[in-house]
């Protein structure tokens, strides 16, 4: 089928030009359709399957520090019998002829024996030098044999939107499996995964078992990391660009996890508007919303209501931008940022400090549900004077078939109101919930690491 549209385009651009003839568009053609298949041999030798032994059944799931909007990522979810057992999870890509690979870090979580087969077939066990739950990176180590064949990299920094896409994995327990798309968008964001997130999208096919193979360019490089789809669309799926799999990659070889940057301050987006009412007309960066007490941005001087104009001596283009850079600054660093306060411009230095290293908690087995697919708990007095909130429930468990879990509300989070209502305990949760008719679109104020966030859905 995909032979077939090649040769169609190929056909279209020749009759484009004005002298092209059905021969020579067929021999367009077939060079495009070789130039895919030497791709695929030159990438395929480097791709592992990746299963896993469990000793007790777990319901496999998301990362609970990826809250994942609009996302679906079902490559990884199935409930084990109650014997346990080997279960075929994913693909991998082999990064080092002495046997390193990466992979995502869903496929091997929870795992307590991780097998991986080569392209000859050839099986070995694997350990974990280092998982990432927040970017969904992992890094795997056996001892071959011998020197395995090691997967060439491309540059995910120049990727451009029409170009071709190469996914390759073991769908379904389907070694090797091929297909073809296009680069639909580069620098996906705003998907509820993560504050650093930056996909590739692409419509080459992506199903259960793809997770942790490489999206390759027509010259079989690697430019990234199969992770997710969108399980409502079709043709919408999403890599990890590999320069950003690489950078995580390192770290975890030498740290065997990721330390990043904290400055304990939250922001938004400067609009005309804003800047306008903060004396700042015609200013461009990032407004602070809030400054946590006692964090770094305190310590240096930061204030709510500060613009910041430049991190490290460069401008400040946004919020997604400023996350990066924070979130990369080495803890214990001191970075400079230019700010304007009430129309007059300063210099702040703010010493960053490491961010929480997320733990790996297990996905809970699945609670009794309501109608809305959550489960919640009630919030202790203490936690809610921690939190700064006065009232609320959290979600204990999200069930990924619910309207709330389409709606974005992710485990973990924090409803606070429902319709402008608030939320004191469980009780009320409930009377809320029994109160809206199916079909009734609700919005819901959630608290979700320290930012709160509206997100709605349509009841059943």
């Amino acid at each position: 089928m995909r032979a077939l549209v090649v040769a169609c385009v190929m056909a279209l651009l020749a009759g484009c030009s004005g002298g092209g003839s059905a021969p020579t568009a067929a021999g367009d053609a077939a060079l495009a359709q070789q130039a895919f298949v030497k791709a695929v041999e030159r990438a395929v030798p480097a791709v592992v399957n990746i299963r896993t032994v469990t000793a007790f059944p777990r319901v496999k799931g998301l990362s609970p520090g990826a809250n994942r909007q609009l996302i679906q990522e079902y490559l990884d979810m199935m409930e084990e019998n109650a014997s346990g057992g080997e279960t075929s999870l994913g693909s991998g890509v082999i990064v080092a002829e002495d046997g390193l690979i990466v992979t995502n870090e869903h496929v091997v979580r929870d795992a307590d024996e991780i097998i991986v087969r080569l392209w000859d077939r050839s099986e070995y066990p694997a350990r974990v030098v280092g998982a990432d739950a927040r970017t969904d990176v992992a890094l795997l180590r056996i001892q071959p044999s011998g020197k395995l064949p090691v997967a060439v990299l491309g540059d995910s920094t120049r990727l451009k939107v029409g170009e071709w896409a190469i996914a390759v994995g073991n769908p379904f327990g389907l070694e090797s499996t091929v297909t073809l798309g296009v680069i639909s968008a580069t620098g996906r964001s705003d998907l509820g995964v993560e504050s650093t997130e930056d996909f590739i999208q692409t419509d080459a096919s992506i199903n259960p078992g793809n997770s942790g193979g490489p999206l390759l360019n027509t010259r079989g490089e690697v430019i990234g990391i199969n992770t997710a789809i969108v399980s409502t669309g079709q043709g919408i799926g999403f890599a990890i660009p590999i320069g950003t799999v690489m950078s995580i990659e390192q770290e975890l070889a030498r740290n065997g996890s990721v330390r990043r940057g904290w400055l304990g301050l939250g922001i938004q987006a400067l609009t005309p508007d804003l800047a306008e009412s903060f004396g700042a007309k015609g200013e461009k960066g990032i407004l602070v919303n809030r400054v946590a007490p006692g964090g770094p941005a305190e310590a240096g001087g930061l204030r709510g209501g500060d613009i910041i104009t430049s991190f490290r001596g460069k401008p400040v283009t946004g919020v997604k931008e400023f996350q990066k850079q924070g979130s990369s600054a080495t803890p214990g660093s001191t970075v400079p940022m230019d700010i304007l306060r009430a129309g007059k411009r300063a210099r702040v230095n703010v010493v960053v400090a490491e961010m929480d290293r997320q733990e790996t908690r297990h996905t809970p087995q699945k609670a009794p549900v309501d109608a809305w697919g959550l489960a919640v708990e009630g919030i202790p007095p203490r936690a809610l004077r921690n939190l700064g909130i006065e009232a609320g429930v959290v979600a204990g468990y999200v069930d990924v078939s619910g309207p709330a879990w389409e709606g974005g509300i992710r485990e973990g989070d924090i409803l606070l109101r429902v319709n402008r209502e608030s939320l004191p305990g469980v009780d009320a949760y409930r009377k809320a919930v029994a109160a809206q008719p199916a079909g009734r679109m609700v919005s819901v104020l959630v608290l979700r690491e320290g930012a709160q966030v509206y997100v709605a859905f349509r009841t059943r």
